[in-house]
């Protein structure tokens, strides 16, 4: 077990763990210019409104938004680098722009940031919540292939949901 500069054993609570760099394909919990724009953001946002869908909130079952929201999830963690989903860490420190520090979200956290955004794109007052950023071509792909497959977006949810119980 490591030990401090007295020869105490540390707890692995109270060891430092190592920075967070953020990269281009991590999604950003916060405000701000800096944090809009982050490419990372941009693109889950694109992810979301990908999935725009009118019905979502009134007839999609809490299932069916969840296997939405763990596919884009599954989506951000796909890429090279693999994104994460991150946000300050600490209470009360305040930091501009992308300097840290940073922590990854929990899966739960994850989820419930995602399950907001989809609600917030759908909804008639939030209508530019992507306007603007262009989509990244794997974003474009996973919505052509979408849309090709002549599902709708309740249908694709069923779909998801049904892959989700087959693989737990």
């Amino acid at each position: 077990m490591p030990q401090n500069s007295r020869n105490i054993p540390m707890h692995p609570v109270h060891m430092q763990r190592p920075a967070i760099i953020v990269h281009e394909n991590d999604a950003l919990c916060g405000r701000g210019v800096n944090i809009a724009h982050h490419p990372g953001n941009e693109r889950f946002r694109t992810l979301v409104t990908s999935r725009r869908d009118e019905a979502y909130c009134t007839t999609y079952s809490a299932s069916e938004k969840r296997a939405v929201a763990e596919d884009i999830i599954r989506h951000i963690h796909a890429l090279d680098p693999p994104g994460r989903f991150l946000k300050r860490d600490g209470k009360g420190r305040v930091s501009r722009g992308l300097n840290g520090p940073w922590k990854e979200l929990s899966e739960r956290e994850a989820v419930k940031k995602t399950y907001q955004a989809l609600r917030d794109c759908n909804r008639v007052d939030r209508q530019g919540y992507a306007i603007g950023v262009v989509p990244p071509p794997d974003v474009v792909h996973s919505a052509t292939a979408r849309a090709e497959s002549g599902l709708s977006g309740k249908q694709q949810a069923r779909q998801l949901r049904r892959q989700l119980l087959v693989h737990m």
